[in-house]
């Protein structure tokens, strides 16, 4: 007795269902049901709810952060443990040395571009904000592009931050970095 399979998505329906008829109450009803739901229904509180739900988990994801790679070793005092380093990813030291110095020359490469860029951002917005006619609509969208400008200078200090880190051998934080007696700018 060979079984009927319905296409994905479709639904069997049984012939009880489909001979139901719905009375004249539930026809005209039915339309307006929403009449019959709470407050909480009409305002979209569940809808804000679970858009809250989701905004608080994403910020837990955030604050617990991705863990570090555990392959680049440091010792207690922070400093890079080169040879250790280089055993765990199957290289010599020199070799990490040589990639050590790549990635410093990328990040300053990265954070002059970036810092130009912001400049010329910031130097554009401060010629679009005193230059036009100064409406309500007009000062919104010039100040959504502050922003933007500030996330050039923000990549181009974190890559500033990076190749102190490389330059010194260690791991600093941003107050080390801007406290230092070394030359600010990346080399």
């Amino acid at each position: 007795m060979p079984v009927d399979v319905p296409a994905p998505g479709k639904r069997i329906s049984s012939s009880k269902e489909s001979k139901r008829r719905r009375s004249f109450f539930g026809r005209v009803f039915s339309g307006i049901g929403w009449w019959s739901a709470g407050a909480i229904d009409w305002a979209g509180l569940r809808d804000l709810s679970r858009g809250a739900s989701l905004i608080r988990d994403l910020c837990a994801r955030l604050n617990n952060g991705s863990p570090r790679d555990p392959r680049f070793r440091t010792s207690e005092d922070r400093e890079f443990d080169l040879e250790a380093t280089a055993f765990l990813h199957g290289i010599s030291v020199f070799d990490l040395r040589e990639r050590l110095a790549v990635r410093r020359r990328q990040t300053a490469r990265i954070a002059y571009v970036s810092f130009a860029l912001g400049s010329l951002s910031l130097i554009a917005w401060m010629c679009v904000a005193f230059l036009s006619s100064w409406t309500v609509e007009r000062a919104a969208v010039t100040l959504e592009f502050l922003p933007f400008c500030a996330l050039f200078f923000l990549v181009a200090f974190y890559n500033a931050l990076l190749n102190f880190q490389i330059r010194i051998g260690r791991l600093a934080s941003w107050r080390e970095y801007l406290a230092s007696n070394e030359r600010f700018w990346p080399h």
